[in-house]
């Protein structure tokens, strides 16, 4: 296929999305226009630097283009990847082959992990929740498969990314949260403790990491720590 029809097919996916974003989302591809998003980078080198410890087990719930995967694979013991984009599932299949930390890659529903409870150390979700429509069932199913830790990455919702009517500019998010709509969801989580990190810089970094939400804040990064529901605690300060 040459170009200009790819480049047809792109905007025709699009225009699909933008009337019904929640209805088709087999159209979308990490592969029709693939790119290194800077901010998705420093939320997998956080994992990889501050969470996952030397020898742990850690999922990759929608690892697009797999360049998470790679990075986490310089700590982490055994890593898998699941992706709803079957395209990007046979794009990564060579990752397997390539690095010898990356066991899987498969792809599932979008919603139910087909692992058991308990089944990884570590739980990774970037650029994900924004785009599914019943984002607290894939939460909890993260924290189930989890013995310790759920980190998940999403875009902070500033005005300059968002509608007259609130909706998200990017056609392919179906809502983007302030980090206190985001803590009040998650504070309904039973048996986690929530660590709050925030991405601080313009789009193509570099990025501060901060306990603090500011202005410039790109990305929520939340980590959900599996204990006992009384014992958890928020660690966050808000600058307002």
């Amino acid at each position: 296929m040459n170009s200009g029809l790819l480049k047809i097919g792109c905007m025709a996916r699009k225009a699909i999305a933008a009337i019904f974003r929640s209805r088709f989302p087999h159209l979308y591809s990490t592969l029709d226009a693939p790119t290194e998003v800077p901010v998705q980078i420093a939320a997998y080198q956080l994992a990889a630097y501050k969470y996952i410890q030397p020898g742990d087990s850690v999922l990759d719930v929608g690892f697009g283009l797999g360049y998470g995967l790679k990075m986490m694979a310089e700590k982490a013991g055994k890593l898998v990847g699941i992706e709803i984009d079957r395209r990007a599932v046979s794009h990564a299949k060579g990752l397997v082959q390539e690095v010898p930390m990356i066991q899987e890659v498969r792809h599932y529903d979008g919603l139910h992990i087909p692992y058991d409870a308990g089944h990884f150390d570590v739980v990774t979700c970037v650029d994900v929740i924004e785009h599914v429509p019943n984002y607290m069932a894939l939460i909890m199913e993260m924290v189930r498969v989890s013995r310790r830790t759920v980190l998940m990455s999403t875009p902070n919702r500033r005005p300059e990314y968002t509608r007259p009517d609130g909706r998200p500019k990017n056609y392919w998010h179906l809502r983007e949260w302030s980090y206190r709509e985001l803590d009040f969801i998650l504070q309904e989580i039973p048996g986690v403790s929530i660590y709050w990190n925030f991405l601080n810089g313009s789009w193509s970094g570099p990025f501060e990491v901060s306990s603090i939400v500011s202005k410039n804040t790109l990305a929520l990064t939340p980590v959900l720590m599996l204990v006992s529901p009384k014992q958890g605690q928020d660690n966050t300060r808000c600058q307002d």
